[in-house]
Order: structure tokens, then C-alpha cells, then sequence
């Protein structure tokens, strides 16, 4: 169940670069990680939260925080999920992805892209006889970390590897080409209310909203959001469609530059992006 993902929070104040600046005076170096790596799970049943906890020096961009607690399979050895994080890309391998527990907190986080003819594979399945990732279109089969079981023919090749880390019930799991950093800026004022615009590169398929949060401690709650500069504001909890979503990008890139914007009062806080991640299936061992 899912998400993920993940937007790099922009304080109001001014854009991401001078942000990190002034909050490294105001916050602990260990705060202030955090501050700049916030990432969200979000599935198809509830939105999960958790703070990335990552190098400053590290691309917290592409890192997809997962609640554990929130995915039953996930909670035993050998347990496998498939997450979807794009609807509708067939060209990325990382637009599903399959993640398995191993035993000792071990966790196994592979495309499901088979490498054969790229039809989906199913997770793993460690039932006695099978114990591998299994391909039904043309039968190839794959062990816990992707390697080749079984091959449909000689033009197969390992399941691509995705790093993954667990400490204190949160999996992340890195997608090296998710490229997920927020930035935001004012555009216009009136009264009391700012509009301001908040930039991203989004993926084709991908299923984004945007959330707020007034300091660190806080949950961030989705709040209502414009997909024009000047229109009306037309995604949120406000409205019968809650998110963003755009399936197509420009040949040959993999990423779009993708601006939403939001109606603020409030003089702190935090605007967050949150991708949208679902579980398709799971397989829970007997």
C-alpha cells in the first residue's frame, strides 16, 4: 500500500536554496536533515508519513519512505509486494517496483519489469516448489534479489536492483530517476493571502497533491491546490478530484518540470508534494 514518495519541503519564507541557509541557524544539524528530506507514503486505503533521515550530501530526492506497520506482507519473512508508482509508463523500469522481507530485517527491492519481453512479474513466491519472482507471459523466474532462476531464452537478464535501507519500522527504498526536489516562491499577494508557485519534476503517470504543514512536528494535511497560475483552485480535499495527474512528458525525457500552485495565509510552515504510490498485490507466506 503504499508511498511514497516524497517532495523536499520548502519553508515559506523564500525558495529551497536560502532556506537551507536560515533553518541550518535556526535547527539542529540532525533537524535540519530532516527539514530537507521529508518523505510521504501514501496507498490507495490511507497516506502514511515518516522523515527521511539521510546525508545532507545525499539525493533525497529519490527516496520512497514505506511505513512497514502498513503493509502486512512486509511484516514477516519472505513477505512480497508489488507498488505501482506510475499509471500509466510502460517505457521505465521503475514504474512498479516489487519489495520483499528477508529473514535478520533484510529487504529485496527489484523492478517488476520483466527483463525478457517487460511483462509485469508477479512477487515473490515462497511457497515450496516456487520460491522465486515469477514471470507468468513466458515463464522466467528469478530468485529473492532478482537474479535469473529460469530464463524464457538467452536475451534475459537480472532484474534491475534498487537500494534499500530499514531502521525503526521505515523502509526506504532508493528510484535513483524519480528527481523529486520542490522548490517554491511567491507570485502574487492580495490582502492577506500570498499565491505561491511550487515547482517539481513530475513523471508521466504519475498522481501528485499537495500538503501543508506549520513546523517540523506536525503531520502535513493535504490542502487545496490551483493547476493554473491565476485559475480557481481546483484539486484537494475540497474537490471530487483530489490530485494531479498528467500522462504524458516530451520524446525522450523522463521527467517534466511541473509547477502547482497554492492560496496562503499562513507567514510559516511548510508546502510538501506527495506522490501517490499503490499496492497491487501482495503474498504473504502460510
Amino acid at each position: 500500500m503504499s508511498q511514497s514518495t516524497h517532495g523536499a519541503p520548502c519553508p515559506l519564507s523564500q525558495d529551497c536554496n536560502a532556506g537551507k541557509i536560515q533553518l541550518s541557524q535556526m535547527l539542529s544539524r540532525r533537524d535540519w536533515v530532516k527539514c530537507f528530506a521529508l518523505g510521504f507514503v501514501a496507498s490507495s486505503v490511507g497516506r502514511y508519513t515518516t522523515l527521511a533521515d539521510i546525508s545532507p550530501a545525499a539525493n533525497q530526492a529519490n527516496i520512497i519512505s514505506l511505513n512497514v506497520e502498513s503493509f502486512p506482507a512486509l511484516k514477516v519473512d519472505y513477505g512480497s509486494v508489488r507498488v505501482q508508482l506510475l499509471t500509466s509508463s510502460t517505457t521505465f523500469n521503475d514504474s512498479r517496483l516489487i519489495i520483499t522481507r528477508a529473514p535478520g530485517n533484510v529487504f529485496y527491492a527489484v523492478t517488476a519489469r520483466c527483463t525478457h519481453q517487460f511483462s509485469t512479474a508477479e512477487p515473490y513466491d515462497h511457497s515450496e516448489g516456487t520460491r522465486a519472482i515469477v514471470c507468468y507471459t513466458h515463464g522466467s523466474t528469478f530468485d529473492i534479489e532478482g537474479n535469473i532462476l529460469s530464463p524464457a531464452d538467452n536475451t534475459v537478464t537480472p532484474l534491475p536492483k534498487y537500494n534499500t535501507s530499514f531502521a525503526n519500522g521505515i523502509l526506504r527504498v532508493e528510484v535513483p530517476s524519480m528527481n523529486f526536489k520542490v522548490n517554491s516562491f511567491a507570485v502574487q499577494s492580495s490582502g492577506v493571502t500570498t499565491r505561491r508557485a511550487l515547482n517539481f519534476q513530475r513523471r508521466a503517470g504519475g498522481r501528485y497533491r499537495v500538503l501543508y504543514t506549520p513546523d517540523l512536528s506536525t503531520a502535513p494535511v493535504p490542502v487545496d491546490f490551483a493547476t493554473t497560475s491565476t485559475g480557481p483552485l481546483n484539486r484537494g480535499p475540497s474537490f471530487a478530484n483530489q490530485f494531479f495527474s498528467n500522462n504524458t512528458s516530451p520524446a525522450g525525457q523522463t521527467t517534466v518540470a511541473q509547477t502547482l500552485w497554492v492560496d496562503s495565509t499562513a507567514d510559516r510552515g511548510f508546502y510538501l508534494v506527495e506522490l501517490l504510490v499503490t499496492q497491487e498485490i501482495a503474498v504473504i507466506p502460510a
